[in-house]
């Protein structure tokens, strides 16, 4: 580029529209500036090649492209996204909420709060049915579960599996951890690929702003388009109830990692999902009501997914020349993961699954710290709640098995300060909305079954 990224020249995002060629989706968008010469122009391809057995419903490749938007909004935060093709107003609605929660994190490091409130217009389209009109989808049909390569979505496929439903998996882009985890599971899968615009890249490297935006949202729209292509049924998630939870309060918001894996984004696709006369259960969360450390006592059932799983970041980075092999032992799902499962697997296995002990490295003193409360705050990662951290953290320091590690000696000293964050507790979820059959599912294991 001839000079500078400069977010401040741009006073509009345009959402241009889109065009499907060839099983490919592209999303178009543009970043105006005061002279078009200065416009810069990206496009958002997901390529589902063969996936597809009938051409996508055209309300939600309308979904998928405004739900694409914030990577390339974000990019300037102008004060105006302009949305050039007609939409209704709750689809807007859906676009701001989108960004006032999805971007939270973004702004919260960018110190951007006004990014979050933009104006949203463009031309109106014609009403929308009234009512869910959803005649050709069947709930009984086989669903599709997305996997991420880590513990969740095991417990999800093998709940479904034990019970006799063999689901269609689901997977954006490859990677060698989720492709290992569904040949382990045994069950026929199907996955697309998605692009960022290289161009959106480059700005990032010539002072754009840069950050956090809610992937989850954009996998779950393009999950629910395979789904209605392939006729399949809903479209199962395996997101927990600490996804609820956020990082930190700032300007009057909470503000949370996991937003798009929370239940505010899950009721706001199904209540878009509504508007448009689709049926909500076509996309639900059946470990909503599942705590992070109940997912582990189911996941420790299944050790033929010990070797292949990983919840670490390194592995699924975009750029492959980034991606690690393995656990990076040092980043909060790393530490989260090894510290919940330890007490539940034995140190000697989770040192073989990591491939050494995370409490051997001091290093990894202040990441344990904010896991378990005692630290900063909840890192910006996908964690679970302070107070089941801190129980496994005790239950680790009371095995003779963890003695003479520094760390483990260390939180020993603590224990009080742990305690008191056991002692928390959880309030569980307001709400979930898994419908009766596919709660069934989670009866006969452990005892643990969603809060209604």
């Amino acid at each position: 580029m001839s000079r500078r990224f400069d977010p401040k020249a741009f006073s509009a995002l345009t959402i241009d529209g889109f065009d499907v060629t060839d099983g490919a989706f592209a999303g178009h968008y543009t970043l105006r500036g005061s002279d078009p010469a200065d416009d810069v122009s990206f496009s958002e391809v997901v390529n589902f090649g063969t996936a597809l057995q009938k051409p996508p419903d055209a309300r939600l490749l309308r979904l998928l492209v405004l739900t694409c938007a914030p990577s390339y909004y974000k990019a300037a935060a102008p004060s105006r996204i302009e949305i050039a093709i007609p939409t209704s107003d709750f689809e807007r609605a859906y676009l701001r909420e989108l960004i006032a929660g999805g971007l939270g994190e973004f702004a919260y490091r960018n110190d951007l709060p006004e990014a979050l409130t933009p104006d949203v217009t463009g031309p109106q389209a014609g009403a929308p049915s009234s009512g869910v009109d959803d005649d050709d989808w069947d709930g009984t049909r086989t669903p599709l579960v997305p996997v991420g390569g880590g513990k969740d979505s095991v417990v999800t496929v093998e709940a479904l599996k034990r019970h006799g439903l063999h689901p269609m998996l689901f997977s954006v882009n490859k990677f060698d951890p989720i492709d290992r985890c569904i040949e382990v599971s045994g069950l026929d899968s199907t996955r697309v690929t998605r692009s960022i615009d290289r161009r959106l890249i480059e700005v990032n490297g010539d002072g754009a702003y840069n950050g956090h935006v809610p992937v989850t949202a954009i996998n779950s729209v393009i999950g629910l388009i395979v789904a209605d292509a392939n006729g399949l049924g809903p479209v199962v998630l395996s997101n927990e109830r600490s996804s609820n939870v956020g990082n930190v309060s700032w300007m009057g918001r909470d503000i949370n990692h996991q937003w798009s894996k929370s239940v505010t984004y899950e009721t706001l696709l199904r209540n878009t999902l509504s508007q448009y006369g689709m049926n909500p259960d076509r996309y639900f969360s059946l470990l909503r009501g599942l705590s992070e450390s109940e997912i582990a006592d189911r996941f420790r059932s299944s050790p033929e997914y010990f070797r292949v799983f990983i919840s670490c970041n390194r592995p699924f980075a975009l750029d492959a020349g980034r991606r690690g092999a393995s656990w990076c032992g040092h980043c909060p799902k790393c530490l989260f993961v090894f510290l919940l499962m330890g007490p539940r697997l034995g140190r000697a296995e989770v040192e073989a699954i990591f491939g050494h002990n995370l409490f051997a490295d001091n290093d990894n003193r202040p990441g344990f710290s904010d896991i378990v409360g005692l630290g900063v705050h909840k890192p910006f990662e996908c964690v679970g709640e302070y107070y089941e951290a801190a129980e496994s953290l005790l239950s680790i320091v009371d095995d003779d098995d963890w003695r003479g590690l520094p760390l483990v000696e260390e939180f020993r000293t603590r224990r009080a300060e742990l305690d008191a964050v056991a002692a928390t507790g959880d309030s569980g979820p307001d709400v979930h909305y898994v419908p009766a059959r596919y709660a069934s599912t989670l009866d006969d294991r452990d005892g643990a079954v969603p809060k209604t």
